[in-house]
């Protein structure tokens, strides 16, 4: 579909809606993934998604019923999730053409911006949040099938990226990445560690997490409290243990001194875990989670590229990123689990 027709079809999305109401669109910020608007109707605003990473509708009934499950539990949470508004005839999708067109919806709106992180205490409420969150995720029974799988099927990730597909690219690079030889041959490594462990991973404690909370998922208002947690795209059933993993995945930037590292890592954990409590089993494979999460993002943009999504310096830039994460951790995940575990 050309941009400008697509461009036509937005504009004119918000009347499924709201047939008989005036309404009004405007361009704000976005996330990398989908295609994001805001609609004003009547002093109200919405966010209207058209969702751009694929055209399942099964994933987007499954995330908009987590959703309403988390809005009846509301007052749990101290914060807001986007609530999927409901079509005058009934469902919360609407499909852009009538069969394989992209996916479209409405949601709440929560005002705010993305948070930086600048020191311990909102380090700690972060940490609060998530812990939160993922508390009030784990009360929610679905009677649907979750259809993401969990992040430890990594053969999952993209269609592309077979373990063998993997296996050769990190083993045998293509000329554009011979540089990289021998970092590749060092994440393959930790992917023949990753899947010797899932049979424990399999053993840990399951239940839905949202998978992907970082900053750019979040709002704070101007005194710096967290108001909302977005974007539940990829919500599924997983190792509890999970949503810790990508939040200290993000946290951790081998640049940084390792004392502060420890520091930061230590008071998310403190706020994290007012609300759940972890076994000693799920805290002492939190380093290889946080690999995962690594080596998914390593994934999922060597299927960009081999898609040709992505050019060769993107690929380039996680091969480092994920090389410098993985050999820290290698590094000092042990001494990691030790501190959280006082």
């Amino acid at each position: 579909m050309r941009v400008k027709d697509q461009e036509e079809q937005l504009t004119s999305l918000p009347t499924y809606w709201f047939p008989a109401q005036t309404w009004s669109m405007r361009v704000g910020a976005g996330g990398m993934n989908n295609t994001t608007r805001f609609v004003d109707v009547e002093g109200t605003s919405y966010v209207l998604r058209l969702y751009e990473t694929h055209r399942d509708m099964d994933k987007i009934i499954f995330e908009h019923s987590v959703l309403l499950a988390l809005d009846k539990e509301k007052d749990k949470l101290p914060f807001r999730v986007p609530v999927p508004v409901e079509l005058p005839a009934g469902g919360t999708v609407v499909r852009l053409d009538a069969k394989e067109g992209k996916l479209a919806a409405l949601f709440t709106y929560t005002d705010g911006c993305n948070p930086t992180w600048g020191n311990t205490h909102q380090l700690q409420q972060f940490g609060v949040a998530v812990g939160k969150l993922s508390s009030a995720l784990a009360a929610i029974s679905m009677e649907l099938e979750p259809v993401y799988p969990p992040y430890y099927e990594i053969e999952h990730i993209h269609p592309r990226c077979t373990p063998d597909a993997i296996q050769e690219f990190c083993l045998h690079p293509p000329e554009p990445f011979r540089k990289q030889r021998d970092e590749l041959s060092y994440i393959f490594g930790r992917f023949a560690a990753f899947y010797k462990a899932i049979p424990d991973l399999r053993k840990l404690p399951h239940q839905l997490v949202h998978g992907d909370i970082n900053g750019s998922n979040m709002l704070v208002n101007a005194d710096g409290q967290i108001t909302a947690v977005l974007d539940f795209e990829f919500v599924t059933l997983d190792v509890r243990v999970m949503e810790l993993a990508v939040c200290l995945s993000d946290l951790i930037d081998p640049t940084l001194p390792l004392e502060e590292l420890r520091r930061n890592c230590t008071a998310f954990y403190k706020g994290y875990g007012q609300s759940i409590h972890l076994r000693e089993e799920e805290i002492v494979l939190l380093p290889l989670l946080i690999e995962l999460r690594r080596l998914d993002v390593f994934i999922h943009f060597l299927g960009r590229y081999l898609d040709g999504v992505d050019a060769q310096g993107v690929l380039v830039d996680i091969i480092h990123n994920t090389f410098d994460k993985t050999k820290w951790l290698q590094m000092n995940g042990s001494e990691l689990v030790l501190t959280l575990l006082k």
